[in-house]
């Protein structure tokens, strides 16, 4: 099986990147917020191409509500969490808000290290509850009347 990782682009516009044991799919929402769902364990396998899609995405809309759901997500390469760390430094200006759902105590603790070294402030906001995650993701596709 190979390594290469393989984009597609759903018929509803939703991008996937793929490689054995890893899945990351993009979906938009609404302009300006952009959800992120992680599967599987991220050694790297990716390269640059998981935050290029982000990045992709500031392009077209600034700022941007990031959403990441890594309930599913069972694990990451240091070198993936130092990668995704500049990319919170790098981008925090084009960046509304950042929530990410990190039930597992491995992955949450992978993100709470990236969310201090960034030094982000309270920009990324780390959620337990699934519920929690799709309330708040509800709330910014669709605020109050």
């Amino acid at each position: 099986m190979s390594n290469a990782v393989v984009r597609e682009i759903l018929p509803d516009g939703s991008v996937v990147l793929r490689t054995p044991g890893c899945t990351f799919t993009y979906r938009r929402p609404k302009p300006g917020v952009l959800v992120v769902t992680i599967t599987g364990d991220d050694d790297g396998q990716f390269g640059t191409a998981t935050l290029d899609e982000i990045r992709m995405e500031l392009l077209r809309e600034r700022p941007l509500a990031l959403f990441i759901d890594a309930r599913a997500a069972t694990g990451a390469a240091v070198s993936v969490s130092d990668d995704w760390k500049r990319f919170f430094e790098q981008s925090r200006v084009d960046l509304a808000s950042v929530v990410v759902l990190a039930p597992s105590k491995f992955v949450h603790l992978t993100v709470q290290i990236a969310k201090h070294l960034s030094r982000t402030g309270e920009l990324i906001e780390i959620l337990s509850a699934p519920a929690a995650f799709e309330d708040r993701l509800r709330k910014t596709v669709q605020p109050p009347r």
